[in-house]
């Protein structure tokens, strides 16, 4: 008798746990993915987390609203906030991230076009890095296909020919992912240093 009045008491405990646990998963997936239309027309789901939205990616450009090829005019209207660093060749901005994390974002430009994009993010701890480096690669696996390992890092082929390349570049206390996009050559050997 005890154990049937034991069994009782545990079945709507259990019910409420699965139902808990149902719930969380449904809304954690709605808060780590979107279903976006790609730059090549078809829908994709790409996982726009809350780290990939503070960078300010989305599903139709390579970087913060940039594609490589852009016109380097558009940098100054799409970034806001004064450049850090500026040349003929190239323009630096700088963002802050939650938990006093920054990144730096070099647009780099040939024939008045953005040629390369060069991001160095500046994190706080080792999870940080992780969490980025997790969400990133699910970004850029979403949208540029599988990636291949290369001198440490990761690297995916965009549909234009140019790659991207990750690469945890942290050393002692200092935290950080470095991020290449650009021609070929650019992203591949950047990679390996």
């Amino acid at each position: 008798m005890k154990r049937i009045a034991l069994v009782l008491l545990a079945i709507p405990f259990f019910l409420n746990q699965q139902a808990c646990n149902n719930r969380q998963q449904k809304d954690t997936a709605a808060t780590d993915s979107t279903t976006i239309a790609a730059t090549t027309g078809t829908t994709v789901d790409i996982p726009i987390t809350e780290h990939i939205a503070e960078l300010g990616l989305t599903a139709d450009s390579d970087w913060r609203g940039i594609n490589l090829g852009d016109p380097f005019t558009e940098v100054k209207g799409v970034e806001k906030g004064e450049p850090f660093e500026s040349d003929s060749d190239h323009i630096g901005y700088t963002i802050e991230l939650k938990n006093l994390e920054s990144a730096d974002m070099l647009y780099y430009q040939t024939d008045k076009k953005v040629s390369a994009i060069d991001v160095d993010l500046f994190l706080n701890s080792r999870q940080s890095v992780t969490d980025y480096q997790n969400e990133l690669a699910a970004y850029f696996t979403a949208r540029y296909g599988t990636p291949k390992p290369v001198g440490g890092g990761t690297v995916w082929t965009r549909w234009k020919g140019a790659t991207v390349s990750l690469k945890d570049v942290s050393k002692g206390k200092d935290f950080g992912l470095k991020i290449k996009i650009g021609p070929a050559t650019v992203a591949a050997t950047a990679s390996v240093k």
